[in-house]
């Protein structure tokens, strides 16, 4: 079987050192492509020149909610450069209102530029969303169903709102969250899923999942994909085989611009 990550965070200093190493399981997994999301500007450079590093790395350039303060005057001019300038999708970008101090406006300004540029160039858009989905419902109403697919990664809403969200060209991200024992909520979500809609990522280093027999370190990284794979489609009741194939081709429709752009260059 072969997998995408379709959200993960290479340039994280944590990782970065033993990058080579990850790559290399990442193949031994069947790993194909690994999606990786810078989040500010400070490492739009280092995305970019992993991507140019490894074939198996596809560079997504935006600015997290988290970092909003890191912004400087000219980051929308840097970072439609960076995506004019690579075969890339956008991202990490989104909404998180889980600090009740965070600046809405300007989320909400940061995130609808990015919107924005993904209709306008037609790339994939990684989207970020916690705590803040009715906002999030209400900018998508506004702006309109997207011209390329974009996906909301690592999937913490209900399961009620995903037909709209399809409705709006949106696939559904699925990360490590899955293979909680407790997390019900995640697994009614991904049951609603079309089948042609569901994906799959790691968020690595993050959302260590839950294995069988879990690393020391507990720093996850794309190889453990095709583990997040099979506990997921075993808590669905769906054969891995045929779960793994609809993950790995909604992620090709998904990100064909990317890879599109990757071949040309």
């Amino acid at each position: 079987m072969n997998f995408i990550d379709s959200h993960c965070h290479l340039h994280d200093p944590r990782i970065i050192s033993d990058l080579s190493g990850i790559a290399g399981r990442a193949r031994t997994a069947d790993i194909q492509y690994m999606v990786s999301c810078a989040t500010m500007e400070n490492n739009f450079e280092l995305t970019a020149q992993l991507s140019k590093d490894f074939s198996s790395i596809l560079p997504c350039f935006g600015i997290h909610p988290w970092f909003l303060d890191s912004l400087s005057d000219q980051w929308k001019e840097r970072l439609e450069q960076y995506l004019l300038s690579y075969p890339s999708g956008i991202g990490e970008t989104g909404l998180d209102f889980t600090d009740k101090m965070a600046d809405r406006d300007l989320q909400m300004a940061v995130f609808e530029h990015h919107l924005r540029l993904a209709m306008e160039l037609e790339r994939p858009i990684n989207i970020h969303i916690r705590n803040a989905w009715d906002v999030f419902i209400h900018i998508l109403k506004k702006m309109g169903k997207l011209k390329v697919p974009g996906l909301i990664h690592s999937y913490s809403g209900s399961a009620d709102m995903i037909p709209m969200f399809e409705s709006y060209g949106l696939y559904i991200s699925f990360s490590g969250s899955v293979t909680n024992p407790k997390a019900k909520k995640v697994v009614t979500a991904l049951k609603r899923v079309s089948k042609e809609r569901f994906v799959l990522e790691t968020d690595a280093p993050d959302i260590y999942p839950y294995l069988p027999e879990p690393q020391a370190s507990q720093l996850n990284e794309p190889e453990n994909l095709p583990a997040i794979a099979q506990i997921a489609s075993r808590r669905i009741g769906m054969e891995f085989e045929e779960f793994s194939r609809h993950a790995y081709d909604n992620s090709l429709n998904l990100f064909h611009p990317l890879l599109q752009g990757k071949k040309d260059n």
